[in-house]
């Protein structure tokens, strides 16, 4: 039976939870997968009671990092961190990326490796959409195949499909690499979560546990073995990648934008505020994509430093 305390949040009481988790010895898992797929009603359950609020709806309630208090589970202290999802409402995903990664170093930094991680995932989804495979390359990307083998998949909402339809579902999960065929492949499990009580909450983290040895995650080893910045890691590769598109795509709508007005002149009309305001619009949109690559190009040190302070 879990026996929690108090949850504490990243950063102001970071030094004394990662004092009490190596005191104890705990056992540090992550919770990570898309908005809505149930993280924070998991780690509730699996603590035994409510420590994270709950969202019913696809707004993310996890707007940063947060950690369980350290409890009771078969014997072992064990102590869960809650992730935002790279398809927040509230944040951009340069930021979420950067609290993700900025705090699972710093673990790593003083020597907590993490236990495993669950990434949960709803088996009631029917299609791949883009939020969803952007949540599984950063996840793949954070992780790296090296860690696998402390990685489970856990499938939610099996509340919402008929058995058939669930292990149609689950089929593809396992086989189609746009899911998690890769990381299946590469000693990942995959775990039904039937239920959505204690009991099966529980059981999962204990297999994890038990059946794991601690390991880094590749973004740690990244950021601090290897001393990159954020821009060079898998992830933060990925996500500079997918904002250069975004900026060329911006360029390219302001050029049509720009060729439309021209032809409106040309033809004798004059009333283009309208086109102005949308290329100013596009514009914003664009600074705001090159100041998300331009906070990327920070170091373990600098992350640290902008998380302390809130700068």
């Amino acid at each position: 039976m879990a026996i929690p305390a108090t949850p504490v949040e990243f950063p102001d009481f970071l030094k004394k939870v990662f004092n009490d988790i190596k005191l104890k010895n705990a056992a540090l898992v992550a919770v990570m997968g898309a908005t809505g797929s149930g993280k924070s009603t998991f780690i509730n359950k699996a603590c035994g009671r409510d420590e994270m609020t709950v969202g019913d709806s696809l707004v993310s309630c996890t707007a940063d990092i947060k950690l369980s208090s350290i409890f009771k589970l078969n014997g072992r202290d064990v102590c869960l961190i809650d992730t935002p999802g790279f398809d927040d409402t509230n944040r951009k995903d340069v930021d979420v990326l950067g609290d993700i990664a900025g705090h699972i170093a710093c673990a790593y930094k003083n020597n907590i490796k993490l236990a495993g991680v669950l990434y949960l995932h709803r088996i009631s989804d029917n299609r791949i959409t883009g939020v969803t495979k952007r949540n599984i390359k950063m996840f793949h990307n954070l992780c790296g195949y090296d860690a696998m083998k402390n990685i489970a998949v856990i499938t939610t909402r099996w509340d919402l499909v008929t058995e058939t339809e669930g292990a149609s579902r689950e089929r593809e999960i396992r086989t189609n690499p746009s899911f998690f065929k890769d990381a299946i492949t590469n000693g990942a499990g995959l775990i039904r979560h039937l239920t959505n009580t204690t009991h099966s909450a529980q059981e999962i983290l204990s297999d994890l546990i038990v059946k794991s040895e601690p390991v880094a995650l590749k973004i740690q080893k990244e950021l601090v073995d290897e001393n990159k910045n954020l821009h060079d890691t898998a992830a933060g590769a990925e996500l500079n990648r997918e904002l250069r598109e975004q900026i060329q795509k911006y360029k390219d709508e302001i050029e049509q934008i720009k060729t439309e007005m021209k032809e409106r002149q040309q033809k004798g009309d004059n009333q283009i505020a309208d086109l102005r305001e949308e290329i100013n619009d596009i514009k914003r949109q664009k600074t705001q994509a090159e100041r998300a690559r331009e906070e990327m190009r920070v170091d373990y040190q600098e992350l640290r430093r902008k998380q302390d302070t809130g700068k």
